[in-house]
C-alpha cells in the first residue's frame, strides 16, 4: 500500500505526444476556498520530488538504454489490433476519452512490439508478429504463468529467478535497486507462493509523477495553521510530519516503494517515518503519540483500529488526512473514522503488479490511470462485462513497465465500471473495486474486555513468523482462533505447524491475549462461496459486551 491520491494540476503531465491540454487532460475539479491555498502548498511540498516529465513511450524506452519501435510500425500493429467488438463491450478503452484511449492504444501496440523483441515467454505466448490478431484474442495470463516462465518472461536476460529471489531475500536490499536498475518487489502469496515483482526506473518515475498530480488534496484545512505556527509542518510549512503503518519486514510494494523515495530524496527522511503493522498496541500508541503526523496512510482495517483508540483517548493525533489502501474500504467506516479524526479519509487502488492504477475523487469514485492502465471486467468465464455490472475479476495492461511486462494479467479483483461520467468533473472512467475483505476480529481478553485485532495484522504476523502463505484464520468462539493451514507446498509440514502456532501466540499475547485459544485444525483452508477467493481472517463469533 502507499498514498496515491488525485487531482491537482489543470493539465496533465503525461500528454501525448507534441499536445498539452486536449481531451486527454483531466480537467482540475472546482475547488473549494480552503483548497486554493492547500494545492499551492502540496505544489510546493512536491516541488522537490522531481521535476515534471512528460514520459511518453520514447521516453520511457531511453530511460531503459533501448530505442522505440517506428512509428509507422506501431501504427501498422495499431490498424488491426483495435477493431475488435469486444472492447466496445467490456474494456476500459471504450469509456476513455477518444484522445487518450488513442493513446493507450498506441502505447500496447509499441509494448507488443517491444515483447515480440525482448520477451522469449510473449514471443511464444502471443501471435507471431507480422499477424494481426484482436486485443481479445491475445491469451489471458496470471501470477502461476508469471512465476513458472519467470526467466523467459523479463526482458534482460541478465535477471533469473534465482538471482531475483536472493536480491529479495537479502534485508539490506530493501529499498535498492538490482543491478541499480530495477526495484524488487514480492506480493503476500495468498494464492500460494509469493510472486516477485520487478519495476524499472521509469516505472517507479512513473509512479511518483502520478502520485504528485493527481493525488486527492482533501484535507482538514482548518489545522494547517495552528500546526504550522506550532512548527509541526517543518522549515515555512513545507515538511510535514506522516507515517506509513504497513508490513515493513519484507520486500513489499508499499514498504519498498517508501524506502526507495527515502534514498533518492534524503530530505524526505526527516519527516516520514514507517511503522510495523504487527508492533503491539502499546508500542504502536507510543509511537505515533510522540511522532505527531499530519498525514498517516495505512490499510482500512488499522485506520480503524486508530479510530477505536482515537476514540478512546489512548491516541490524540490530529491528523491533516489519511490515505488508505489495500484493503476494501466501506462507505460507512470511511465516514466513521473521518468523524473520530475530523480528517478526510482518502482511498486509492493500487496492486504490487502496479502500484498505481487509480486515484479516488471527492465523490468518492476510483479514477482509472488510464493513459498509462488498461482494465477489462471479466466474468467467471472469462467474457467481458459492461458497466453496471461487478466482474469475477479484471484484467491488467501495465503500458509503463518493460523489465517484467503485464499484458491481459488476471489481477483476481472484482470492479464495477460506471457508464456515466462522474459528478467530480475528471473525465477518467470511474468505478467501484471490492477488494480484500478480510474481517477485524474481537477476542475477550478473559477480564471483561474485548481487544479488537486488525485482519493485516494478523495475517502478517503468521506470514512472516512461519513463512507461510496460504491459511485461514477463523474466529469460532468470542476468545478463540481456529488456524486451517494449505500445507500442500510446505517441505516440511510439521515445523510450518508448529511454527505458525507459535507466531501467531505471540503477537496475541503481545496485543494482551496471552491465554487466548487456538485451535489447529487439519480441514485446509475455505474459499468464499460467492467469489470463490480465499479470505484468509474471517469472524463467526465474536466477543460481546
Amino acid at each position: 500500500m502507499a498514498p496515491d491520491h488525485d487531482h491537482g494540476h489543470s493539465h496533465d503531465p503525461l500528454p501525448p505526444r507534441g499536445a498539452r491540454g486536449d481531451a486527454a487532460a483531466a480537467p482540475r475539479p472546482p475547488a473549494t476556498a480552503g483548497q486554493d491555498w492547500w494545492g499551492a502548498w502540496v505544489d510546493a511540498w512536491t516541488t522537490g520530488l522531481t521535476a515534471p516529465v512528460a514520459l511518453t513511450v520514447p521516453a520511457l524506452l531511453e530511460a531503459l538504454g533501448h530505442s522505440a519501435p517506428p512509428s509507422s510500425s506501431a501504427d501498422r500493429r495499431t490498424a488491426g489490433l483495435w477493431s475488435d467488438p469486444v472492447l466496445a463491450l467490456g474494456s476500459s478503452l471504450a469509456l476513455s476519452e477518444p484522445a487518450t484511449a488513442r493513446l493507450a492504444q498506441q502505447r500496447a501496440a509499441e509494448l507488443l512490439g517491444w515483447v515480440q523483441q525482448h520477451s522469449r515467454f510473449y514471443r511464444v505466448h502471443h501471435t507471431p508478429a507480422g499477424v494481426q490478431p484482436r486485443w481479445s484474442d491475445l491469451p489471458v495470463v496470471d501470477k502461476r504463468l508469471m512465476m513458472v516462465h519467470f526467466d523467459d518472461w523479463v526482458t534482460d536476460p541478465r535477471l533469473t529467478l534465482e538471482r531475483v529471489r536472493g536480491f529479495a531475500a537479502d534485508p539490506e536490499n530493501l529499498g535498492e535497486l538490482l543491478d541499480g536498475r530495477y526495484a524488487v518487489w514480492s506480493s503476500s502469496g495468498t494464492s500460494g507462493e509469493p510472486a516477485l515483482y520487478l519495476k524499472d526506473r521509469a516505472s517507479l518515475n512513473l509512479y511518483e509523477q502520478l502520485l504528485q498530480t493527481r493525488m486527492d488534496r482533501r484535507c482538514a484545512s482548518g489545522r494547517w495553521w495552528w500546526q504550522a505556527a506550532a512548527g509541526r509542518l517543518g522549515p515555512w510549512g513545507l515538511q510535514p510530519r506522516s507515517a506509513l503503518i504497513t508490513a515493513i519486514d519484507g520486500p513489499y510494494a508499499s514498504i519498498s516503494f517508501w524506502m526507495h523515495q527515502m534514498t533518492q530524496h534524503p530530505w524526505l527522511r526527516s519527516g516520514s517515518r514507517a511503522f510495523s503493522v504487527t508492533w503491539p498496541g502499546e508500542r504502536l500508541r507510543e509511537e505515533l503519540n510522540g511522532w505527531q503526523p499530519s498525514f498517516i496512510a495505512s490499510y482500512p482495517s488499522m485506520l480503524t483500529e486508530l479510530a477505536r483508540w482515537q476514540r478512546d483517548g489512548r491516541l490524540k493525533l490530529a491528523p491533516l488526512a489519511l490515505w488508505s489502501g489495500g484493503e476494501r474500504l466501506v462507505a460507512s467506516t470511511r465516514q466513521w473514522i473521518e468523524q473520530v479524526f475530523q480528517a478526510p479519509v482518502v482511498n486509492d487502488y493500487g496492486a504490487s503488479e502496479c502500484l498505481s492504477i487509480a486515484f479516488e475523487c471527492s465523490a468518492g469514485r476510483l479514477h482509472l490511470n488510464d493513459d498509462w492502465v488498461i482494465l477489462e471486467p471479466i466474468d467467471r468465464a472469462g467474457q467481458p462485462v459492461p458497466p453496471g455490472v461487478p466482474s469475477h475479476s479484471v484484467l491488467l495492461t501495465h503500458l509503463a513497465n518493460r523489465i517484467q511486462p503485464l499484458i491481459r494479467y488476471d489481477l483476481g479483483d472484482s470492479v464495477t465500471f460506471f457508464a456515466e461520467r462522474c459528478a467530480c468533473g475528471n473525465p477518467r472512467p470511474s468505478f467501484l473495486v471490492e477488494g480484500r475483505t478480510d474481517d477485524s476480529l474481537c477476542l475477550d481478553n478473559g477480564q471483561g474486555q474485548r481487544v479488537h485485532l486488525a485482519p493485516m495484522a494478523l495475517t502478517t504476523a503468521v506470514e512472516d513468523g512461519a513463512d507461510v502463505h496460504r491459511f485461514q484464520l477463523r474466529q469460532t468462539t468470542p476468545d478463540g482462533i481456529e488456524l486451517r493451514l494449505d500445507l500442500s507446498r510446505s517441505a516440511e509440514p510439521e515445523r510450518t505447524r508448529g511454527a505458525a502456532v507459535t507466531a501467531l501466540r505471540r503477537y496475541l499475547a503481545a496485543e494482551g491475549l496471552p491465554r487466548a485459544r487456538i485451535d489447529l485444525s487439519d480441514e485446509p483452508p475455505l474459499l468464499d462461496a460467492r467469489s470463490g477467493k480465499l479470505r484468509q481472517v474471517v469472524c463467526l463469533c465474536p466477543a460481546r459486551g
